[in-house]
């Protein structure tokens, strides 16, 4: 019995420690900047925050997009022209990479994820991508 007991403690311990970083990243944690914006329906990049992309795709426009989100409320400002939408969160999921939310911006409902990205080359980045009303946001943390 004493073995079958100190069975089931170790396994909760192991079970609480593994749950310890579910959810860790999380979208207040960072200032988010917008890198590119899509068209989802084409997978056609709409707006871009570098020039790279003009070279094959012309009709994309170079705009600086930030979000900050605190306290269930997320405000998007458009740096470039000025305009500030707000919006609420709440999580709608948890796991050992991030966080989920649902999302209202102006409005209209959608989704968004929060983990930290591994690229390639090895880098990590905390990204933000966010799907709304036909499009699909991507943004990275600082």
């Amino acid at each position: 019995m004493k073995k079958v007991l100190i069975l089931i403690l170790a396994v909760t311990v192991i079970f609480a420690l593994s749950a310890c970083g579910i959810g860790k990243t999380k979208i207040e944690d960072y200032e988010w900047k917008m890198r590119t914006i899509t068209h989802i329906e084409d997978n056609q990049p709409v707006y871009d925050a570098a020039a790279e992309k003009i070279s094959t795709h012309p009709e994309v426009k170079i705009i600086e997009m930030s979000l900050v989100a605190k306290d269930g409320k997320i405000t998007i400002t458009d740096v470039t022209n000025g305009k500030t939408y707000e919006g609420t969160y709440t999580v709608s999921g948890k796991n050992p990479e991030g966080t989920d939310y649902h999302i209202t911006i102006d409005g209209k409902s959608g989704y968004a994820g929060v983990a930290i990205t591994t690229y390639a080359n090895g880098t990590e980045e905390p990204t933000l991508p966010i799907t709304l009303d036909g499009y699909s946001m991507y943004f990275y943390g600082e």
